[in-house]
């Protein structure tokens, strides 16, 4: 689902994009997707629980963990089509 979101968005700014010929690229967004989702996650639960919020500490944590996140799923996917090929 990432992957397809991926290539939507990136289809605008670079044609005939396919993300398994640029998979750097399609890990980096896939992270920012997941941050910019946790941090709008984070202040509209803030907002709503009436939770002091810091925006720049939220904005930095919550792209550490969509690159974390990211990491992640590539890893899985490249253990997937490691077991795939045997």
């Amino acid at each position: 689902m990432l992957t397809m979101l991926v290539e939507v968005i990136m289809g605008v700014f670079i044609a005939n994009f396919k993300a398994s010929e640029h998979p750097i690229i399609n890990i980096i967004v896939r992270g920012l997707l997941v941050a910019v989702i946790g941090f709008f996650i984070a202040l509209f639960s803030s907002i709503v629980e009436g939770w002091d919020f810091s925006i720049g500490f939220a904005l930095i944590f919550s792209l550490a963990i969509g690159m974390l996140v990211s990491v992640f799923l590539f890893v899985v996917e490249i253990f997937f089509n490691y077991l795939d090929k045997k």
